[in-house]
């Protein structure tokens, strides 16, 4: 077989290999000196070679599995002319492992694709704080099964950690953003914040309509704690929060300060009662 470019002959092999329910990958290339163009090109099966141990793995510290049984399962692409067509110059069609069953193909790498509508559902279910393998079971049940699903959740995870990855240095000006819209939505909703010479943001202070009404009718006793775990940003949470009278916690007002200093303390105290009328609670308790 001949393909008007490299391309096509890998597509070619791509689709073989998931009609017969493996998975690809492509391996070493020899290269012309003169321009460097592709002579040679080796589409091998994924468990192709050999490893002898298992590695380390760098981040988790967990030993990964041998994937790798010495397959010889392949097919090399020639460059045939100087236009860059190329012909299927030698085919390996054996396996020495089982290909996957029908029932588990969609596992299988060239089997999985993450859609837009997979992409849309994350970007979705993100500002309900649903994790992304939350988010793949909850689309499971929509779809009828992981069958169903042409994804597998660590497509959800790395895309969600993408998103996370594309915002991140962005995130502060967002944050901001969405306190404006809804403060233009519904005028109650009060917020403030402050960034330092280098326009990061140092502490940020909010409350909502059913915070500012929650203080109204029970704001004589206000607890105040910062005794919350730092997340990546190394800024403290620090809400303002109460008892109802069917003795429920309640919360009135939030912040998040980078530091736990007197000068942080005075400026959030002080939005705190511009936000509630300079209404002053009876008791505040604190640590």
């Amino acid at each position: 077989m001949k393909f008007d470019t490299l391309q096509q002959g890998i597509t070619f092999y791509e689709n073989y290999a998931r009609i017969s329910r493996f998975d690809t990958h492509l391996s070493s290339t020899k290269k012309r000196k003169s321009n460097g163009k592709i002579l040679l090109k080796y589409c091998v099966y994924s468990m192709e070679g050999f490893r002898e141990t298992p590695k380390l793995h760098a981040e988790c510290k967990k030993k990964r599995p041998i994937t790798r049984m010495g397959c010889k399962a392949r097919l090399t692409l020639k460059l045939i002319n100087d236009q860059d067509n190329y012909e299927i110059f030698s085919f390996h069609e054996g396996h020495t492992q089982t290909l996957t069953t029908p029932n588990s193909s969609h596992h299988t790498k060239q089997s999985r694709n993450l859609t837009l509508a997979h992409k849309k559902y994350i970007m979705d279910n993100s500002p309900a704080n649903i994790e992304a393998t939350k988010s793949y079971r909850l689309m499971k049940e929509h779809v009828g099964g992981y069958e169903n699903m042409a994804a597998s959740v660590t497509d959800f995870k790395n895309f969600h950690r993408d998103i996370r990855k594309h915002i991140r240095g962005k995130d502060a000006q967002m944050l901001i953003e969405n306190f404006k819209r809804k403060q233009q939505m519904c005028s109650p909703f009060f917020f403030k914040y402050e960034v330092d010479d280098k326009h990061h943001l140092i502490r940020v202070f909010w409350v909502d309509v059913i915070g500012r009404i929650s203080y109204a009718s029970f704001g004589d006793v206000v607890f105040f704690d910062t005794t919350f775990s730092m997340n990546e940003y190394c800024m403290v949470f620090a809400p303002f929060t109460g008892v109802d009278n069917s003795k429920s916690c309640v919360t009135f007002a939030d912040a998040l300060l980078y530091r736990e200093d007197t000068e942080s303390f005075v400026w959030l105290f002080e939005a705190f009662r511009n936000a509630m009328s300079d209404c002053d609670p009876t008791c505040l308790i604190t640590d």
